[in-house]
Formats: C-alpha cells, sequence, structure tokens
C-alpha cells in the first residue's frame, strides 16, 4: 500500500481452504509470528468468492474437501483474470506420487504440503512467498513514484518552456521594434536625440536578452539530459532534484534579466514619449534627470568619466520634460565628447 509516496506497513492477507475449522487454528497458530491477515474459507465455492473480493498473496487450499474439492477451486482460480495470479499451495494427507503432483501443478498449484504438516516447513515456504509479494510491492511502488515523478518533471519543463518563449519572444519582439524605429527618428535635433536613446536602450538590452539566450540553451541540454535518463530508465531521485534545483536557478537568472529588460523598456518609454512630446506635466526632476543619465549608459560607458547626479528629492516642477531630456542629453555629451582626453578619467557633476 503506497500512502505520502512511501510503502505503508500493513498486514498481507493470507486466505486458508479447510472444511475442519480446527486446521484453520491450527494454521493461524503456526503463521502467527508472520502478522498476516487471515482469511478463512471453509469450501471450494466459498474460497472462490471470497478471492474476488480480496487481494491475497497466497492461498493454503486442502485437497479433499466435500463438493468442489482443491483440484477444481485452484483451477478455476487460475482462470479468472481477478485470482490467477495468486499463488495456491496444496495441502493433502495422502503421499505424494508424480500422478498426485502433475494433476495439482496442472491445477494451478505451486507447491504441496503434506498432513500432518510440519510447522516449521509451513512458516518457512508462507515466508518465501511473503517476501516475493513484498518485493512486488516494493517494485509497484517504485515504478508508481517514477510515473509520478516523470510527470512533475514534463509539467514543470512545459511551463518553463512555455514561460521561457513568451518572454523572449516578447523582448525580441520590442527590440526588433526598437530597431526599426531607430531610422525614422533623425529629422531633426529633437529626433536624433530620441534615436540615441534607442540605440543605447537597444544596447543595454543585448545583455539580458543574451542571458536569456544562454540559460535557455542550458535549460535545452538538461532537458535533453534528463529525457535520455528517463528512457534508459536510469533516472534516479537524486539526478531529478539536481535537475529540479538546476532549472529552478536557471529560471531565476531569466526573470532576473527579463525584469532588468522590463525596467530598460519601461524607462526607456517614459522618456522616449517625453523628447518626442511638447507636453507639460508634472514630474520629480531628479528622478527625471537619473531616468535621462540612464538612458546615455552605453556612451558613458564608453569613456573612463564617472557621471554623479545628486540634489534635492522632493523638487517637483511643472515643465515641459522633453526639453529637459535634450538639455542634460547635449550637455552630458557635449561634456564627454570636449571635455575629457581620449581614457581621461573624470567626473561630471549634476
Amino acid at each position: 500500500m503506497v500512502v505520502g509516496g512511501s510503502v505503508k506497513e500493513f498486514n498481507p492477507k493470507i486466505l486458508i481452504v479447510d472444511d475442519e475449522p480446527n486446521n484453520h487454528r491450527v494454521y493461524e497458530r503456526t503463521l502467527e509470528s508472520l502478522n498476516l491477515t487471515f482469511v478463512r474459507a471453509l469450501s471450494g465455492q466459498q474460497a472462490l468468492a471470497i478471492a474476488h473480493r480480496h487481494d491475497f498473496f497466497l492461498i493454503l487450499m486442502d485437497v479433499q474437501m466435500p463438493g468442489m474439492d482443491g483440484f477444481e477451486a485452484a483451477s478455476l482460480l487460475l482462470d479468472h483474470p481477478k485470482t490467477c495470479h495468486i499463488p495456491v499451495i496444496f495441502i493433502t494427507a495422502f503421499a505424494r506420487d508424480e500422478t498426485f503432483e502433475f494433476k495439482g501443478y496442472s491445477s494451478g498449484a505451486v507447491d504441496y504440503l503434506v498432513k500432518p504438516i510440519n510447522e516449521e516447513i509451513v512458516r518457512s515456504k508462507v515466508s518465501v512467498f511473503l517476501e516475493l509479494y513484498k518485493e512486488k510491492m516494493r517494485l509497484n511502488h517504485a515504478y508508481s513514484v517514477r510515473k509520478i515523478a516523470e510527470e512533475e518533471l514534463r509539467l514543470h519543463k512545459d511551463k518553463l518552456e512555455i514561460i521561457v518563449r513568451e518572454r523572449t519572444e516578447e523582448l525580441q519582439s520590442t527590440l526588433n521594434n526598437l530597431l526599426g524605429t531607430q531610422d525614422q527618428l533623425v529629422e531633426s535635433e529633437k529626433m536624433a536625440s530620441l534615436g540615441r536613446l534607442v540605440a543605447g536602450v537597444a544596447h543595454e538590452l543585448n545583455t539580458p536578452i543574451g542571458i536569456c539566450i544562454t540559460a535557455s540553451s542550458f535549460l535545452k541540454d538538461e532537458n535533453e539530459e534528463v529525457n535520455e535518463a528517463i528512457n534508459s530508465e536510469q533516472l534516479t531521485k537524486k539526478k531529478l532534484n539536481k535537475y529540479l534545483a538546476s532549472t529552478g536557478q536557471s529560471l531565476e537568472i531569466i526573470l532576473a534579466n527579463l525584469d532588468r529588460a522590463s525596467e530598460l523598456i519601461s524607462n526607456f518609454k517614459l522618456v522616449a514619449v517625453d523628447v518626442s512630446s511638447e507636453e507639460m506635466r508634472e514630474f520629480n526632476l531628479l528622478d527625471y534627470i537619473k531616468r535621462t543619465i540612464l538612458s546615455l549608459r552605453p556612451e558613458i560607458r564608453r569613456t573612463c568619466v564617472e557621471v554623479i547626479v545628486s540634489g534635492d528629492e522632493s523638487i517637483v516642477v511643472y515643465s515641459n520634460p522633453g526639453a529637459w531630456s535634450q538639455i542634460i542629453t547635449n550637455l552630458t555629451l557635449n561634456s564627454l565628447n570636449h571635455g575629457y582626453k581620449n581614457d581621461q578619467p573624470g567626473k561630471i557633476l549634476i
């Protein structure tokens, strides 16, 4: 029995078929140490009815019974799909001979016991079938665990692939739109400034997108490796846990870089709209200047100059943010291009 992902201890059932109640008590006392659940049947007909309602690991069947004898009952059990897997040990008061044994084995028996029974022999033989049954249960449990793990792995992989594909397609589409717009934003000084902004954001997006592609490639290789392990039936719990941990880390890397790219795009949208618009609005001056400098980061990185923005964080102005963006951009780029020689370190304080 499988409960909560483990094999729960239970008392396996054994069916004892004998028309003498005293014999039942003898067998039960003999097998008491094996911790079994004993089920009694006093005839072959009763044994058939009971066997169809329970799962027995073994049947001890008396051969000589009134009405339906043990041979007939065992033969009917063997012919029925619900009971054909249950091993039967015949118990007989007659000495064994080849003809008798052949009839028993033809009826589906796996062994014989001769009355009066030897308690040690009975316990030993029943113990063998008990261990076989327990091993079968362990194998069934292991198979169930593996199927559950494979299904969880498949769902995890499918979900991961969908997330990566959707986010990557979204970013790639945004990047393509930005690059496609770049050539159209050079008609005036205002549009030229926006063009530099687009190029800078596109350049900045290359890093998180590149990391996402690398992580996606790693996930693909990991998926192929685990699929090979599944197909070759070599998928271990340790390997599955390692895969889940590595895919979780890769997903965190992907999501972190997608968030970074999303922030860049959000910042670009705000500044880009302002650059191309004459609309007046209220905005935080220090925060807006920092956003503008952030959009110039690719240009700043080509130099050895550090740009530091500081000031009163509470200043809010009502003005044209696009004009502010143009002024800050032009002043910063002019300072970078003309205020310092090549590779000359310095600072620009705003």
